[in-house]
């Protein structure tokens, strides 16, 4: 250490540069997060909701857990992105009969 809180090691080699890295691929992301969203916004739409939308026009009929599955989100943020694209008028929700449902 040089008594300012970090050595000569801090700031060379990988771990420099994997930091840096980091620190810009946080900065794109959310950089494009919001290009998306101002574009998006246009039609109700945040980045979470188009993806999901895509995720649903590539699998065609969806549950939830494949939709959970598929996308990599919690079952309350999906429900809530459900809801308010089903609000919209973007999805039809459509409750699918169980076996234990149809006796």
């Amino acid at each position: 250490m040089d008594g300012r809180g970090a050595s000569a090691d801090d700031w060379t080699g990988p771990r420099a540069i994997a930091r840096v890295s980091a620190a810009t691929l946080r900065m794109v992301s959310r950089a494009v997060t919001q290009l998306y969203d101002d574009i998006c916004g246009r039609a109700f739409l945040r980045v979470t909701q188009f993806s999901i939308l895509g995720a649903i026009a590539r699998l065609g009929d969806a549950n939830l857990r494949q939709l959970e599955h598929t996308l990599a989100i919690d079952q309350t943020t999906l429900t809530r992105s459900l809801k308010l694209l089903e609000r919209h008028g973007a999805i039809d929700r459509v409750r699918i009969p169980t076996a234990a449902s149809r006796r």
